[in-house]
């Protein structure tokens, strides 16, 4: 008898909405992350960006719409930049949820960070 995860991700739909929600979850985790590491808080970042920061809060509680427009100026006011990439789901895949990866991709010389987004398998 199957679980209801393995039933859940046999279904092609259930697997592109999960797809989306965790691409959208790794960005605001990002966020949050070099906020973090730079000892910014959501009043300062907000303040980076001229906005309020209820905007910063609901952007990385995932209530406000992100763009790649959003999170690549977010991103840019936290000193750092995004790189996308994209791979193909493999028929490998089936069962399981097309995972996303954000890692380190090398520093500028200013030392700005870059991350990449992979759809892979996990």
């Amino acid at each position: 008898m199957k679980t209801r995860h393995e039933v859940l991700m046999e279904d092609p739909e259930f697997r592109r909405l999960l797809s989306i929600e965790a691409l959208v979850a790794e960005a605001s985790e990002v966020i949050a992350r070099l906020m973090a590491e730079q000892n910014v808080s959501k009043a300062d970042l907000a303040r980076r960006l001229n906005k309020s920061r209820a905007w910063v809060t609901q952007l990385l509680s995932g209530k406000a719409n992100m763009t790649v427009r959003t999170l690549a100026e977010v991103v840019y006011a936290l000193d750092s930049e995004v790189k996308l990439r994209a791979r193909p789901t493999s028929s490998k895949a089936a069962g399981k949820p097309a995972g996303t990866g954000w890692q380190p991709v090398g520093r500028r010389r200013e030392q700005t960070r870059r991350f990449h987004v992979s759809w892979a398998e996990r």
